[in-house]
């Protein structure tokens, strides 16, 4: 299996569901087979699905986004393709349903070890200890106290950000300001090099050049507004971005690269 393409999938499912099982959680979790772990996420197969090629066993989540991945090419982790789901043999869950398991809000003070087939009702309705996800520092919080997390001062502390643009991650204050800048000094290194086409249009006879390299500008700009649209839908930006409505509206209307190619058209025309 691809290294890149796990830690992917990892990212991936980690952003959307809890955490799974680890062995930790198992009442005498070091007697368990290996078998009984999930190669993708590495925690205790949940609602397993098999390939039928190999028969080898993933949690239904994470084989939906292995295949979601745009590098699975539709294969089994294992390469199996194409990759063909099949329903766990019922033996197996026989042998899950076997297994007793601590509440994952152990850490806030519930002391419950529940069968593996009772345990998603217990945590998802019954625990007195139910927590949530702080959206802002992603830390765990009983729910009784999330208010109180959110409220005073020093409990929650928001995560960096990461810059679409440049990839680094910025304090949540600092962040408007600095990405503000960022997205500005982007698009003023791509007009400069709308400028130098000028000069190589004025300059030079060979057509195919000239075309390729509009092309590659055409690209990059693309690549660019991309970028900030990507932001944009993860966190809250500044909407007075230089030519940022036009390029939205173009993309809306579906015609972004035509937009490109006639704004690159009217600053090359002499």
């Amino acid at each position: 299996m691809a290294n890149s393409q796990i830690v992917a999938v990892r990212q991936s499912i980690s952003s959307t569901e809890e955490g799974g099982i680890d062995r930790d959680r198992i009442v005498d979790g070091h007697l368990v087979p290996d078998e009984y772990f999930c190669p993708i996420c590495r925690c205790l197969l949940w609602n397993p699905r098999s390939c039928a090629s190999c028969q080898h066993l993933f949690c239904q989540k994470c084989i939906r986004a292995w295949l979601e991945n745009e590098n699975s090419d539709n294969k089994c982790p294992f390469r199996c393709e194409p990759y063909e789901d099949r329903r766990c043999p019922p033996y197996f869950h026989s042998l899950l349903a076997r297994l007793n398991i601590q509440c994952q809000n152990c850490p806030f003070g519930c002391t419950r070890v529940l069968p593996y087939n009772s345990l998603e009702q217990h945590e998802n309705f019954e625990c007195e200890y139910f927590t949530q996800r702080c959206s802002e520092c992603e830390q765990l919080v009983l729910l009784t106290k999330f208010n109180e997390h959110r409220e005073i001062s020093g409990l929650c502390v928001p995560r960096p950000i990461k810059c679409t643009i440049c990839g680094g991650y910025i304090e949540k204050p600092l962040f408007r300001d600095h990405f503000h800048g960022c997205y500005q000094l982007k698009f003023n290194a791509l007009f400069e090099q709308t400028n130098r086409l000028q000069v190589l249009q004025t300059s030079s006879n060979d057509q195919i050049t000239l075309l390729l390299n509009r092309q590659a500008l055409i690209q990059t700009m693309m690549d660019t507004d991309n970028l900030f649209e990507q932001q944009r839908q993860m966190s809250r930006l500044p909407t007075n971005l230089a030519g940022v409505d036009a390029v939205r509206r173009a993309r809306e209307q579906g015609c972004a690269r035509r937009f490109y190619a006639s704004a690159i058209q009217a600053t090359t025309t002499v």
